[in-house]
């Protein structure tokens, strides 16, 4: 645990560093890069997509029930969980031009899997995330459904969410999302990284993400889960996926996973009562209760899943290995939250699928060392393509380095440790990733 006051405050200091890092991705670009396979792809299964639209009441105006409002501004863009995550790391995509970065490439680097519903609502979300946003429709259905859309109230100091109901998928709509998948296994291998993410619309079984993540990923894959639905299942499936042999008959284990939810999930799925109010900070007796009543409580968390990423609202975030018995002892980040409420009125609506976005392509770096980084003797893939730009990830690996340092002194640090150092770096750059995304 990074428990001294001196590791904590470099630590609280270096997040800030990357939401400013973050914040001005728009000045920064990376050398030219090129993906060749599904194997250097983040799939992002993202069932439940929405048209989003903003509805802003005037300067110092809170929603009234029972009020008429009219707008000081309306605004329409992409919704859903999954489809933030793919519009968050569209955000941290490569910036060389054309002529260098090829816009087929780019394309490969993010896909999302997902229902589109028919109708100008689907239609407006295809275009956008195509034109925009640049990302690839190739395993996108247009089921008959009308796309659901979701109205969010923003006031002066608080935001209120209307979520209309999902239209249901037809067993022939899953049939040909899964046909598209396996095509494209098929021709360029299982994905480098998934992430799963939010709910699932009407029709689909309880299995949907354990099903399709069985036909993603491979042994070799980094798979991020926000979600609790169908999670026995999923948990499940990737612990039989980490327990097969490579292709070369060894059994390590190159890929991993990690839960990403929020303190008051943890405690109702470990079945442990959280003493304050949700909005109020966990306590550490809450997390190591929860921790072990969530390996308990699900048997193939400790083969299917590496770590826990503990989101905490306006609190520290918490990075919590997974133990590898209920009983056993395991290793816990405390990640200090950037402060933002001196920052006036905050949009907070996606701020947590864009923490999932940036741990999950801060951690694709990471597990990734760039030639760069090998160089100083941290290993790396030649030719690889990632989500992050070169000098976001350059920073990420200085980071890394010297929290790893300052948290295990001896010279001779375990893989282990080197791995939740990772993680841990990963995640801090999630919640400023995040941070950025309130404004």
């Amino acid at each position: 645990c990074l428990n001294s006051r001196g590791a904590k405050a470099k630590m609280k200091n270096n997040i800030l560093l990357f939401a400013t890092t973050v914040l001005s991705l728009h000045t920064m670009s990376s050398s030219p890069t090129k993906v060749d396979a599904l194997s250097q792809s983040v799939v992002v299964i993202g069932l439940n997509a929405a048209l989003q639209k903003r509805f802003i009441l005037p300067p110092n105006k809170n929603l009234e029930p029972g009020n008429v409002h009219r707008a000081h501004q309306c605004e329409t863009g992409v919704g859903g969980k999954g489809q933030d995550v793919g519009v968050a790391m569209s955000c941290l995509l490569s910036q060389a031009p054309q002529t260098t970065l090829n816009s087929n490439d780019k394309d490969k680097a993010v896909l999302l899997a997902q229902f589109l519903g028919m109708g100008p609502e689907g239609d407006a979300v295809s275009n956008t995330l195509r034109t925009r946003h640049g990302l690839s429709d190739a395993l996108t259905i247009r089921n008959a459904a009308p796309l659901r859309t979701c109205t969010t109230i923003v006031g002066a100091d608080e935001a209120t969410e209307l979520v209309e109901t999902s239209g249901e998928v037809t067993d022939d709509e899953m049939k040909a999302l899964q046909s598209k998948v396996e095509e494209m296994t098929k021709e360029g291998g299982k994905a480098g990284c998934v992430c799963i993410m939010g709910s699932m619309p009407p029709g689909c079984a309880e299995d949907t993400y354990a099903d399709l993540t069985s036909r993603l990923a491979g042994k070799r894959s980094l798979v991020l889960i926000d979600s609790v639905i169908g999670l026995d299942p999923l948990l499940g499936a990737l612990a039989t996926i980490y327990d097969t042999n490579n292709d070369d008959g060894s059994s390590k284990k190159e890929g991993g996973a990690v839960l990403k939810l929020n303190a008051a999930e943890l405690c109702k799925l470990a079945g442990v009562t959280k003493g304050a109010g949700e909005a109020d900070q966990v306590t550490m007796e809450e997390l190591t209760a929860s921790t072990q009543g969530f390996v308990t409580n699900h048997a193939n968390a400790i083969g299917a899943l590496d770590y826990l990423c503990i989101t905490d609202g306006k609190w520290p975030g918490y990075l919590i290995e997974i133990p590898k018995s209920a009983s056993a002892s395991f290793r816990t980040w405390q990640l200090p939250a950037v402060d933002l409420s001196k920052e006036g009125m905050l949009y907070p609506i996606g701020a947590g699928d864009t923490v999932a976005a940036g741990t999950l392509a801060a951690w694709q770096y990471l597990h990734h060392q760039s030639t760069t980084t090998a160089a100083t003797g941290g290993g790396g893939d030649n030719n690889f393509f990632g989500v992050v730009p070169s000098k976001i990830g350059t920073h990420l690996a200085d980071r890394k380095a010297e929290w790893s340092s300052a948290g295990a002194p001896s010279s001779s640090s375990s893989l282990e440790e080197d791995e939740g150092y990772k993680m841990a770096t990963a995640f801090a750059f999630g919640l400023a990733f995040g941070s950025a995304n309130w404004f």
